[in-house]
Formats: structure tokens, sequence, C-alpha cells
């Protein structure tokens, strides 16, 4: 049956971000249903205050221009004019609970008491003196209260962003994985805690405990013995056989040939027993051995032995430090953060073992030339030994083992360290806007308190005519239904309700349990409304704020199911809670799959969002209104961030092969090894939840499953392709900007990951197929898609 509804909404002046507003031409017109998705700050009160303001304030429909079809197909436009289109409009909004709603009560000892409904005022003179003091006392409240909102909204900023850094520094860490486990919530709880051991860390040290949060652990090195001593008498030593002359006879043809004297020792031993010389053949002059024997006198043996000793010692030593150099462990094996401490060290430690071995070759050269002629003069001041101390080289790869045992406690503080600096960084910030919120909340409940004693004398004196609107029996079953229990019980008294719970006056009402009974007093109004004007246009501005997952739900299947009443002419629902916006959008395509119920219930989806237009050097908010979906892909999207991850490596792969260019393969090897871990661990995580947090466990395991399935191919193969590519180009632990993924593995690597979850679970695989409009065929070789996907199949828990 037609019915008078809201088009368009054609002009909107004096209403915050909406003055001077007009509808685009191209924008989709209101249907039956209509639903609103914005966030906080696009609008959504002003735009229901704007609708409310024309139905309930004098001359309210001045600031509006609303196009109208009737039930006989005809179109008008208010104009900023009256119009009986008002006289049907229904907005819930916070105009409205503050217009239609007072709660009262907090002691135990009085009665709570629910005011609802619109009341006249009395004209007597003390009511008039008192609402002009509730009205100075409601603007000092709000101000306060507003100046209070200020400095909790800069508060929780502070918070967020202390949640974002410390979250983007440690994504890595179970307690920091994401912003939804690490939120604002969580930091405000940080900041009522004890701040006595935040420190704000220098650059490097903050770069260097990053480092560490990031790094994988690594494996121990063996310990090696780097320093390069020498005994603490050797220099003595050198100098002492360099500088000493044995006391013998010197022949007088070696004084002139000392050069000769090595050689004439060597012929020694030959002519011990010889008459004739072996060399020349001539006879050897008597007494010419005895005196070679004693030119080489006992103590020149004596002299030389000690030079090849010190020779051999210089040698072996020289040895040691060559040996040294072989023994260094690869820099590739230290943790990143130690290379260049590493490399410092090893730089000082090479540089001591060249000055050591330069050192030896001298004087080895020095000791050679004594031993030859051991009655020579030779140069015998000997420097000081330099010493190679590889201490600082062994520190490090000591420090680098400790880690390696100690990983985990090292990356645990680090974090620790990590997130205490980006607290320090705002507790300023934070403490000055506790301290504003304090004052102003104060302030405001002076405030408030006194309002409250205004009202009850107001109370006093105003004369209430009729019983509240709905009953008290209506309200007493329809929120007990609503918040899923029955310890509230309404009962009317002088027009109003007093309120108990569980037989006592129920003081101090939850945000939940007021915003539960200020719709289900709305929606009855609604249902009260005279059907013989017309049926009723709805209007309900975010209804789930600030109330739990229970009365959420309730409330949302609340509406829904007024918006199925056929009494009901349109219904248009405004929500920032994208919970509420997805429910409702799947809920709408079901409706819609019977062409009955999509004629009978046509709806219409819009985003509302908020830009900034300069005009004339002053820069000011607008709003913006979008149909939703711009596609039926994105539809899809917000099931899940399981399905769109399906939907975007699918995609991935459709495209490669429509056009497997080198310039599309770097954008899909750039983007999709991150979407393809995030799709294979909610994969997993949904085949065996026990195995949440470890990738590479979780995929070490999973090929076992993949071997006992039957799979034809190398299923080792399979998982660790899988594994290095989504785990190794995921995410890199190098600063290094030139690096890059060898473009031609991304197709192989998206083929193995749908081949992977088919053959772990091909029910699962060719239901998901189902739900996000994917042909599994399509994403699979030939030889493992023996089953086309059924058409319609849907799986739960993917809803």
């Amino acid at each position: 049956m037609a019915a008078l509804m809201l088009r368009r909404i054609e002009q909107i002046h004096g209403h915050g971000i909406w003055d001077g507003y007009r509808w685009e031409t191209s924008l989709p017109e209101f249907e039956r249903l209509n639903l609103f998705y914005g966030p906080n700050g696009s609008g959504k009160s002003s735009l229901s205050r704007a609708l409310d303001a024309a139905r309930s304030e004098p001359d309210g429909f001045q600031t509006i221009s609303i196009a109208v079809e009737d039930e006989d197909r005809q179109r008008r436009v208010t104009n900023q004019q009256d119009d009986a289109v008002f006289d049907r409009l229904y907005v819930f909004g916070d105009k409205y609970v503050e217009r239609s709603h007072r709660f009262h009560g907090g002691a135990p000892s009085l009665d709570a008491v629910l005011t609802l409904g619109e009341r006249a005022a009395d004209a007597e003179d003390k009511i008039s003196e008192l609402k002009r003091e509730l009205t100075e006392k409601t603007r000092e409240a709000e101000e306060a209260e507003t100046a209070a909102k200020k400095a909790d909204a800069s508060a929780t900023k502070a918070y967020e962003r202390v949640s974002k850094a410390v979250v983007g520094d440690l994504s890595r860490v179970e307690a920091y994985r994401s912003r939804g486990a690490y939120n604002a919530r969580v930091v405000k709880g940080r900041y009522a805690g004890s701040q006595s051991e935040w420190t704000a860390l220098a650059d490097a040290a903050l770069a260097s405990k990053k480092a560490l949060v990031v790094s994988d652990n690594r494996e121990v090195i063996a310990e090696v013995s780097l320093s390069v001593k020498a005994a603490h008498d050797l220099r003595d030593r050198a100098e002492s056989l360099l500088g000493k002359t044995p006391v013998t006879i010197v022949l007088d043809t070696l004084k002139s040939n000392p050069s000769a004297s090595a050689w004439v020792q060597e012929g020694q031993g030959l002519h011990a027993h010889a008459e004739d010389c072996v060399f020349c053949g001539q006879r050897l002059p008597d007494g010419r051995l005895r005196d070679i024997e004693r030119h080489f006198s006992d103590e020149v043996a004596d002299l030389q032995q000690k030079l090849e000793q010190l020779h051999q010692t210089l040698t072996t030593l020289a040895e040691e430090a060559e040996a040294a150099l072989l023994t260094l462990p690869d820099r590739g094996l230290l943790f990143e953060d130690l290379r260049e401490r590493y490399d410092s060290a090893l730089v000082t430690w090479q540089g001591e073992i060249a000055a050591l071995k330069k050192y030896m070759i001298a004087l080895v050269s020095r000791v050679q030339n004594k031993q030859k002629n051991v009655l020579a003069s030779v140069d015998s001041v000997v420097d000081d030994v330099p010493q190679a101390n590889g201490s600082a080289v062994e520190a490090v790869i000591a420090t680098h083992n400790e880690r390696v045992k100690t990983h985990s406690e090292l990356v645990a503080a680090a974090a620790a360290d990590i997130e205490q600096h980006h607290l320090r960084a705002e507790v300023e910030e934070v403490d000055t806007q506790i301290k504003a919120h304090t004052d102003k909340t104060d302030r405001a409940k002076q405030a408030r308190d006194r309002i409250a004693q205004i009202n009850q004398e107001i109370a006093k004196l105003e004369k209430v005519d009729g019983d509240p609107t709905p009953s008290a029996a209506v309200l007493t079953r329809e929120v007990a239904r609503l918040l899923g229990r029955s310890e509230l019980v309404f009962q009317a008294r002088d027009g109003k309700y007093v309120v108990t719970r569980d037989g006592e006056p129920a003081v101090n009402l939850s945000v939940g349990e007021r915003s539960a009974i200020a719709l289900i007093h709305f929606l009855e109004v609604v249902a009260c409304h005279d059907a013989s004007k017309g049926f009723p246009i709805v209007v309900i501005d975010d209804p789930v704020s600030s109330l739990d997952s229970n009365v959420f739900m309730g409330i949302s299947t609340y509406i829904w199911t007024v918006a199925m009443k056929d009494e009901t002419a349109q219904i248009v629902l405004l929500t920032h809670n994208f919970d509420l916006f997805k429910q409702w959008d799947v809920q709408i395509q079901s409706l819609h799959k019977n062409g009955t119920m999509r004629n009978l219930y046509p709806a219409r989806l819009y985003e509302l969002k908020a830009r900034h237009d300069t005009a004339g050097g002053r820069t000011r908010r607008r709003p913006v209104i979008n149909a939703w979906p711009q596609t039926q892909e994105v539809r899809k999207k917000i099931r899940s961030s399981y399905h769109h991850a399906f939907i975007a490596v699918a995609d991935a792969k459709e495209k490669l092969e429509q056009n497997d260019s080198l310039d599309h393969r770097l954008d899909a090897q750039l983007l999709f090894p991150n979407v393809m871990r995030r799709l294979l661990e909610s994969f997993l995580a949904f085949k065996r939840p026990d195995w949440v947090g470890d990738f590479t466990t979780a995929m070490r395991n999973a090929g076992e499953l993949l071997a006992s399935s039957g799979y034809r191919g190398d299923a080792d193969a399979l998982r660790q392709q899988l594994t290095r590519y989504a785990h190794a180009y995921s995410h890199s632990e190098s600063p290094e900007t030139d690096t890059t993924i060898n473009p031609d593995e991304i197709y192989s690597a998206i083929s193995s990951v749908f081949v992977f979850m088919n053959q772990l679970d091909p029910d699962h695989f060719r239901g998901l197929c189902a739900v996000v409009g994917k042909d599994a065929s399509e994403l699979l070789p030939a030889r493992t898609c023996s089953v086309k996907p059924q058409v319609g199949y849907e799986v739960s828990h993917l809803a």
C-alpha cells in the first residue's frame, strides 16, 4: 500500500555543518527503509535535530525543505513551510531524550522517579523564576560538560596516539599485536597505575630496542679465544740475546769476512778428523782446526741455541696471530644491532694483529742475522711487544650468545621499555586533561545537583493531566524483553513512573538501561500515532551508542521489528556503529532475496562523511552523502576481514591471468605477501584454533595434514613455499630500500594458497568461494578441482 514518504532533503539551513546544504541530483532518493552510516562528527545528530525541529519547535520547519511523495504518488516540496508531513514525523535523538525524559533519584532513601512525555510549563511566577535559574544552570552545566568532554576527548586522543605508536613499534609482540588488543582503554588503565618507572629513551636507545623487538632469535656462536699476547719477558730476552757477544778468539779471515762465519762453522764438522781440506784438497795447516774450534766456542753454541729458541718463540707467536684471524665468526651470524659494535671491535683487533705480525717479522729478521754471525754487532734495542687484545670481539660474541638464551625475555623487557617511553611522552598532556576533566565534571555536577533540586520544586508545582504513555505494564514488559532481565518494574504515579529494581528504588540507572527505556517509550509513542492521519515516518539517530553487546542486539532487533510493521510508512536509521550497519545490511540483503519483499520494503543505504571546504578564506565542514555500496564487491568485503582477504587474493590471481605483465607482478608481489599470510592464518585458525599465534609452527603442522590428506604433490614443498613466501616477504628486518622480491614467484605463490586450502578442507574452500562469488574451478589447477562449487552453498561460521 502506498504511503506518504520523504524522498529527499532539498535544503537545510542553520543546523551545524548542514547550514546551506543542498541535495545532489545524482544521489538516489529515500525508500521505505533507509540506513545511514557515518562516523562521529559527520553530521548525523545535526541532521536528526533539523528534522526534529520541523516537528517540535515553533517555526522549526523554516530551516528545512523536504521533497515529499504522497499516497497518490504526487510530489511536493515543503519549501520551508509548515506541512502535514511533519505531523507524522517522529525523531528519536538527543533532543527528544532531553525534551521528553528526565531521570531523578540518586540516594537510596528516595524513590527513583522517571518523567516521560512532553509537558507544558506552568505559568506561575515561581515556576518562571525556577525555569530562568534552570536555564542558567543548564547552560553552566552544559558548558562544564562540554569542557569536560573536550578534556576527555583530548586525553583519549593522547591514549590513541600512545596506542598507535606502541602497536606500530611492537606489533610482533603478542600483547601489542593490534589496536584492538592494545587500545585507548588499555592505555588509560596504564596511566591510572604507577608511573615511577617510565623513562624517555634517547633516539639511539629507542632504535636499538626497536631492532631487538623485531629481530628473530639466532643460533649460538662457538666461543673463541682471540687474544694473542707475548710472554712478559720476551722483549728483555730479545734485547739480551741480540746484544750479547761470546767471549772467544776471532779468526783473522772471519774478521775481514764476517759473512762467512756460518759457512765456516758448518765446515767445521766436515773437517773434524781430516788432514786435507775437503773444499780445496790442500793440507790443513797445523793448529788451524784448533783455532776454528776456539773461534766457535761453547759460549757461541749456547748463544746460537738461545737465538734459535727465540726464533721459534717469535714464529709460534706469529702463527697464533694468523690462526686467530681464521677463527673469526662471520658477522652475519650475529644479531643485526650487534654487527656495528662487532665491526668496530674487529677493526681495532685486526689492527693490533697486523702490528704484532709486523713487529714479529722485523724482530725475526734481526734474530736471523744474529744467528748467522753471533759475533757480529746488531741493533739490540727492542721496542715493547704489541699485544692483540681480542676481549672486545669476544665480548660481542658472548653478548650475542647470552641474548640467544634470553631472547624472549629481552624482547619482553625491550617492549616494556618502548611502551613506557611512549607513555612517558604523553604524561604531561594526559595529566593536564585529566585534571581539567575532573574540575569541569565537579562544576557540572554542582550545576546538575542544583538542576535536580529545581526540577523537584517545579514538579511539585506543575499539574499533570492524564496517565503517561505508554502504560507502566507495557514499559515493564518491553524493557525486560530488550534487556533480557526483568528486575526493573515501572509504576505510574502522578504522571510519572516510579522505577524499582528487585523491589527497591532503582537509583543510578545505567546508560544502557536509560537508552532502552527512552527508545521503548519513543517507539510506543509512535505506536500510539493516530493511523487515521496516515502512517508515521520514523527517524532514529544512533540508538546503540555506548551500549553493551546484549542491549545492542536487542535494540537492533526491536527497531527492525518496528520497521517491518505495515503501520510504519518509512524509517530512517542513522548510526556510527559499524556492526549495526553491517547487521542491517545483511538483513536487508536477506529480505530482498524474495522479490515480493524487495517490492514491499525497498531500501537505500548511504554513507555520510564530512569534508572541509574553503570559500572566501574560511574553511568549514560540509556533509557529503554517498550511496552505498558503490559496488557489490564492497558489500562482500564488510562481512569479515577473512572474506576481504580471500577476495583480494583471488582478484590478484585473476588480474595476473588476464595480463601477466611485469608491472602487474611487481604490484602484486609488493602488496600480497601480507594478505596471503593473513588469509592463511585465518584459515588455519578456523581449522586448528590451538595453533594460533605461531605461523611457522602452524604451517609445519599443516604439512603433516597435507601429507595425510592424500595430497599427490610434494606436501613439504608446498608448505615450505607458502611459509617462506608469506613469512619472509610479509615483513622485512632490513632498512634497505633497494631490495625486491622476485616478481616471477607471485603467481605461483597465490595459486598455491588456494591449492593448500582446498586440499585441507575442500568443503570449506567451496563454501567460501560460493559466499564471495568466486568459481573454485578458476582458482585451482584443473587436476585439483573435481567438483564445481555448489550454488547457494553457505558456511555458517563465515556469515
